[in-house]
């Protein structure tokens, strides 16, 4: 019988340390600094491209939150703005990101966001495993270190996925409960559940929550058969999951603020990302057959420099480590038929064949049948289950070892052993030689590299990167079978062998990390140019908008200096804002910028950039930025109309989503005539001039600017006779018009903006965005919130007030 004690006593330094859960925690930490120590004690910044491309959404909330004391609700450095809250901003409203933001410097924010989710993921590895699966601290360690330091999970860094890395950090810990509710279900463990998935949810990374969800979901399955079918248990059955249901009730609860409002504005087609795409676009992103190679040696395929996969480009791993695998197989070897071992090795199976895409039949079936799997794309993300899985798997046998599972094998048994042992050896040399061979490979995956015509690629990669690896897995993975061999023959102490596994794991992990730890400088990124200063102070005169041309700032760039852009990029643009500046590329802001020589090549028209056209003068583009040599230069659209700008006229556009190919084609005198998708109710005695003299320049309405924060604008105005006020900002219902603090309708105009009706005379008009949905939600959070805070309470005065009786 099995005594659950190490076969092998931990030496007495490390033992003394491991005894201690903060010493645990310094070990981790030590590991966390020193893999992380270039970036931590120097003024570098973390390559991260989205969060790189992002600096603006960084700047703009901490301006809001340190300068104007308000949490935005109208996002305006880019795309000519766009709601925060409903339109998904990212991570506001989750408290270590915000904590961080609030006390770092942006470029570090960012690094260090990341990196303590790498620490927290540790903690929450080792906690499910000495508390959750009842390990000791050892294999614990072991485990916590091979998860926090897994590529797929740290390689997350370079593309600067941080949302992704936020879930998969918290997934140890939602895991652990789960699995402590199955076996004891109480109220307790289904907050503390339930925490964790609001805490997922709040990471605003809705696809990877949604899939951790599905495994969480699949668990409790498994759970409940177990109880019905084996243990013919109904009533702890019927429990477990009323306690599930609940935790995910909370959870849904805690996160409904950050969920539900983006859920419902893309369900009302306010987004572009409601329109479905289809299939194709569903399945991009995917892995492909030879990535899939990648699992077993990560340069096979995933390197940045030499990416021959199928994929337009690869910027992460799905890499899970050497030692994981290796083990993971013995675990289901040792214990074939333990039920939970089944269930955690077709997760990892199941999450490598989803992740395939449309390679498999299997991704086809969930497109067809799973809600939402057809809104969603790179099916390559659900890899994190493999990772998870597969380490887990591997830490189980690592406690098979320390407890003298093969000590109490037969010696028939161990005979099996020794003999598979042997076989293995042989069989990992003759791949590793068969797979030396170049002529082989590439005769495997011959498709696959003429498709992308990547052969110069592949050659270079395979020499240079993969086939070194490939023998350093060799020896690694031997010298593993080796050891193997030595504790089945009792001559290597099991704890010889977990030590092994944690240095071979912890070097292959990193120097995988490594690839995708680089540093970039962050000044260019934040420099201010000397053009660049003047446009910033004359935005706080009055505001208006630039569109950087191609090379003059990066993506998004306006932002990071307290600009206001017209273009950018966002997965939740506004449809009709989209439709108005023609699609992402910008086609109707630069289509009459552009001219073309005799054989048809196309180039900027410099002569062209200060007369603007209509969507540019609409948009309130008073700058283009160009870059001439090193300098930046702004170009004044002097006929770009003010934020606020006054038309004597309207028309009742008969088709909305025309209206930007009637502002194209000139069907109406924009500055004249402001087109409305409605027929306006107009005030009593409201009259509109008939064959004006108003011209409709910025010089019609007089305008001083007297407040202009995120979340609120106001400005005093001067109509010279009765007409319209068109407002350029980006139509949307969550927006509130005063004019004399009196609340009035405002009118989506002229596709993409907005109007209300003006009498003649001075007016104070005052501009506040609302989300349209989060006020459903609060009370919905802060019931939550109590609830499980209530819990809390109860459980730690129940706990002190027995604690008290038993000293006693």
């Amino acid at each position: 019988m099995s005594t659950n004690k190490p076969e092998n006593a931990v030496p007495a330094a490390i033992l003394n340390v491991l005894k201690s859960p903060w010493g645990v925690a310094a070990i981790l930490f030590l590991l966390v600094t020193a893999v992380f120590h270039s970036f931590i004690f120097s003024g570098d910044m973390l390559v991260s491209s989205d969060q790189m491309n992002g600096l603006d959404t960084k700047v703009f909330l901490k301006s809001a939150l340190d300068t104007f004391h308000q949490f935005p609700l109208w996002f305006s450095s880019r795309l000519s703005g766009m709601p925060t809250i409903d339109a998904l901003f990212g991570d506001i409203f989750y408290p270590p990101s915000i904590l961080i933001t609030l006390l770092a410097p942006i470029p570090k924010a960012i690094g260090y966001k990341m990196i303590l989710h790498i620490f927290m993921a540790g903690i929450f590895f080792f906690l499910m495993l000495r508390k959750g699966f009842g390990m000791n601290t050892f294999v614990s360690l072991t485990g916590a270190v091979l998860y926090m330091f897994n590529p797929q999970f740290v390689s997350h860094i370079y593309p600067g996925h941080d949302g992704k890395m936020y879930v998969i950090c918290w997934l140890p810990f939602i895991v652990w409960q789960l699995k402590v509710l199955c076996e004891s279900p109480g109220i307790l463990t289904a907050t503390l559940l339930g925490a964790g998935i609001g805490m997922c949810i709040l990471t605003s990374h809705i696809q990877l929550t949604y899939f951790v969800l599905w495994g969480a979901g699949f668990y409790w399955l498994t759970a409940a058969a177990l109880l019905l079918f084996k243990n013919k248990d109904r009533k702890k059955a019927l429990i477990v999951s009323g306690c599930f249901w609940g935790a995910v009730l909370i959870g849904l609860g805690i996160g409904s603020i950050q969920i539900f409002p983006s859920f419902l504005f893309i369900r009302d087609a306010m987004s572009v990302r409601g329109v479905d795409r289809g299939f194709e676009f569903a399945s991009s992103w995917s892995l492909h057959w030879p990535e899939l190679f990648s699992l077993w040696v990560p340069e096979f395929v995933n390197t940045l420099d030499y990416y021959w996969g199928q994929n337009p480009f690869k910027l992460n791993s799905e890499y899970a480590g050497m030692m994981p695998v290796l083990c993971s197989v013995g675990a289901l070897l040792l214990k074939p038929r333990n039920p939970w071992r089944i269930f955690w090795a077709c997760v990892a199976a199941a999450a490598a064949l989803f992740a395939l895409g449309a390679n498999t039949p299997f991704f086809r079936i969930a497109y067809a049948i799973v809600p939402y799997v057809s809104k969603f794309r790179a099916a390559s993300m659900i890899m994190f289950w493999f990772s998870f899985a597969t380490i887990l798997l591997s830490v189980l046998f690592l406690k098979d070892v320390a407890c003298n599972a093969f000590g109490e094998l037969s010696e028939e048994k161990l005979a099996k052993w020794r003999k598979g042992l042997f076989i293995a050896c042989g069989v990992c040399l003759g791949i590793t030689i068969l797979f030396s061979m170049e002529g082989f490979v590439k005769w495997l995956f011959s498709s696959a590299i003429a498709m992308g015509g990547k052969e110069r690629v592949f050659g270079i990669n395979f020499t240079g990167k993969f086939l070194p690896w490939l023998w350093v897995w060799c020896i690694f993975t031997m010298s593993f079978l080796g050891m193997m061999i030595g504790l089945v023959g009792k001559k290597i102490p099991a704890n010889v062998l977990i030590g092994a596994v944690l240095l071979i794991g912890a070097v292959d992990a990193i120097r995988v990390d490594s690839l995708f730890i680089k540093l970039i400088n962050p000044n260019p990124y934040f420099y201010r140019e000397e053009a660049i200063s003047k446009l910033a102070s004359e935005m706080k005169e009055a505001p208006f908008r630039c569109l950087s041309l191609p090379g003059a700032l990066p993506q998004n760039g306006e932002g990071i200096h307290g600009l206001e852009g017209a273009g950018g990029f966002n997965d939740n643009e506004l449809s009709w804002y989209r439709e108005f500046r023609g699609d992402q590329q910008n086609r109707n802001f630069i289509s009459t910028l552009i001219g073309s020589d005799n054989s048809g090549r196309q180039f900027l028209r410099a002569d062209r950039l200060g007369g603007g056209n209509p969507f540019l003068d609409l948009a309130n583009v008073k700058y283009l930025l160009v870059r001439s040599g090193n300098a930046l230069m702004p170009i004044e659209n002097k006929n770009a109309l003010g934020r606020l700008s006054f038309v004597p006229e309207y028309i009742v556009a008969s088709d909305s989503t025309k209206m930007a190919d009637e502002i194209a084609n000139g069907r109406y005198d924009y500055r004249r005539c402001v087109a409305l998708t409605s027929r306006p109710a107009l005030p009593s005695g409201f009259v509109l001039p008939k064959n004006s003299s108003f011209a409709n320049v910025s010089g019609d309405l007089r305008t001083k600017w007297e407040s202009y924060s995120p979340n609120y604008r106001k400005a005093s105005i001067t109509a010279p006779a009765d007409g319209f006020v068109r407002i350029s900002e980006v139509y949307y219902p969550g927006w509130e018009i005063k004019i004399d603090s009196k609340t009035v309708p405002h009118l989506r105009a002229d596709c993409a903006w907005m109007a209300v009706p003006v009498r003649e005379g001075a007016h104070v008009i005052e501009m506040i965005p609302h989300s349209r949905y989060l006020g459903r939600f609060i009370p919905v959070f802060i019931v939550s919130i109590l609830l499980v805070s209530a819990v809390w309470c109860f459980c730690a005065f129940t706990a002190l007030r027995n604690r008290k009786k038993a000293a006693s």
